[in-house]
C-alpha cells in the first residue's frame, strides 16, 4: 500500500457496513478489501475474484482483468430471472475503460445493466443495492495497489500500541490462563479441603 498526501488523493472509507435487516435476512455483503481477497460481512476471507449475487458467491476465474470478457460473464448472462444490473469491479481505475470496452457490448446485447469501477467503489454500490433488494449480481477482481491517504495511514498507525501500555506483555499472552488450567486439574485431583492445605504449605516453603 502506498501513502499519499490528501491532496492527491480524496478521503474515502474501505469499509463497507450493512444494514441491521440486510445481516438478518443473511443477504451477501463486503466489509472489506486487500490485494488478496475480501472479507464479508460474516468475518471470512475470500482469496481472489470473487462472483456475488444477493444471498450467495462463488470463486470467479478470472486471472487478470483483461480476462474480464464476455466468456468469463456468461454465468452472469445465463441467470434467471434475469439480473437487474451487473457490477464490475476491475480492480484499479487504470483498467475500467478496457474492461468496459470488452464486456459492454456482450451486456446490452442481454439487456443486463453494467455497472463499472475500481473495486473499492464497486463493493460500495454491491452493498448499497443489495440491501435495497435489487436483483443485482457483481464480479469483483481485487486490486492491484491499494493506495491510502495521510490521514488514513495516521488513523491506523493510532490503533497501535506500545508493548508497555496494553494490559498485558504480549509475551505473556495466554500463560495466566494455561497456569488457571493447570490449577483447575490439580483441584480435580485433590478434593477442595486438601488442596487448599496443600498449596498453603508449599507457600510457606
Amino acid at each position: 500500500m502506498t501513502p499519499l498526501n490528501d491532496s492527491d488523493v480524496p478521503q474515502r472509507s474501505r469499509v463497507s457496513f450493512l444494514s441491521t435487516e440486510m445481516t438478518e435476512a443473511k443477504q451477501i455483503g463486503v466489509r472489506g478489501l486487500s490485494c488478496y481477497g475480501f472479507r464479508m460481512m460474516d468475518g471470512s476471507f475470500l482469496y481472489g475474484p470473487v462472483a456475488l449475487f444477493p444471498k450467495s458467491v462463488l470463486s470467479w476465474r478470472v486471472h487478470t482483468p483483461e480476462d474480464i470478457m464476455p466468456r468469463s460473464l456468461s454465468l452472469f448472462a445465463m441467470l434467471e430471472p434475469k439480473i437487474d444490473i451487473l457490477i464490475i469491479g476491475a480492480g484499479d481505475k487504470k483498467n475500467i475503460d478496457k474492461v468496459r470496452a470488452q464486456i459492454a457490448p456482450f451486456l446490452r446485447e442481454h439487456s443486463i445493466g453494467l455497472e463499472i469501477s475500481d473495486t473499492e467503489d464497486a463493493i460500495a454500490t454491491f452493498n448499497f443495492l443489495n440491501s435495497e433488494g435489487r436483483y443485482i449480481a457483481a464480479g469483483l477482481y481485487p486490486p492491484d495497489d491499494l493506495i491510502i491517504t495521510d490521514a488514513e495511514y495516521g488513523r491506523a498507525m493510532n490503533l497501535l500500541r506500545a508493548w508497555d501500555t496494553v494490559e498485558e506483555h504480549p509475551l505473556f499472552w495466554g500463560l495466566d490462563d494455561s497456569i488457571n488450567q493447570a490449577e483447575d486439574l490439580v483441584k480435580k485431583i485433590w478434593s477442595g479441603g486438601d488442596f487448599e492445605k496443600l498449596r498453603d504449605k508449599v507457600n510457606n516453603i
